[in-house]
């Protein structure tokens, strides 16, 4: 869709302004070297990558979500984030937001919606797809704005089938503190069990289940 677009010109009002696809990428790793090679403005950036959970490895390699694009705003604070995810919840939303991304929008999108994109972060401007923006000032949609960004990653990854274990060594944490993140979420999500959990996060799509 992007090799389509004008010929390779951007829609930013710049006659001049034309873009170069730089590479496409699967996994934290291929994303960090191609990074440290070129030098890049804009990155289209999936939530959820293809990780390695090996401890031994790079911690990086095992990064994806929030932790990865904090750390790529910290390592490369130039760079322009939008964010392309499955997840339409509004406190995920605005986590990312707030974290610096320049846009946020869902995997089914249209051609003319990721120009539209493409061309408003490269003017320095916030995009969120239109119908995303919409569930950020709908009162009625189940909005739990207490859950912390790590919170919000414990559940996550435990959503993608991930112990307790497995996630500590993916967010650098102990087992200790994952599991005080966890139940903190239970908490405030007002669930007392797994089962509860899951089936709250399945009801409201929070996150995509493994099975």
């Amino acid at each position: 869709m992007i090799e389509n677009m004008h010929q390779g010109q951007l829609n930013t009002g710049d006659k001049s302004a034309h873009f170069n696809i730089v590479g496409a990428i699967s996994t934290p790793v291929e994303l960090i070297n191609m990074l440290a090679k070129n030098s890049v403005d804009l990155l289209l950036l999936g939530y959820s990558l293809n990780t390695c959970d090996n401890s031994s490895s790079n911690p990086l390699t095992s990064m994806d979500g929030y932790a990865l694009t904090k750390w790529l705003i910290s390592k490369y604070p130039r760079l322009k984030i939008i964010i392309i995810s499955p997840y339409k919840h509004v406190s995920l939303i605005r986590m990312m937001l707030e974290l610096g991304a320049v846009g946020y929008i869902s995997m089914d999108v249209g051609e003319k919606t990721l120009e539209r994109v493409i061309s408003t972060a490269m003017n320095n401007e916030v995009y969120v797809e239109r119908h995303l923006m919409k569930s950020l000032f709908n009162n009625q949609q189940q909005d739990i704005t207490n859950i912390t960004a790590k919170e919000s990653e414990v559940l996550r990854l435990l959503c993608k089938g991930l112990n307790l274990t497995h996630i500590a060594t993916r967010m650098n944490l102990s087992i200790k503190t994952v599991s005080a993140h966890k139940l903190r979420a239970m908490s405030k999500l007002g669930v007392n069990s797994d089962c509860q959990l899951y089936c709250l996060l399945a009801k409201t799509q929070w996150f995509d289940i493994a099975f």
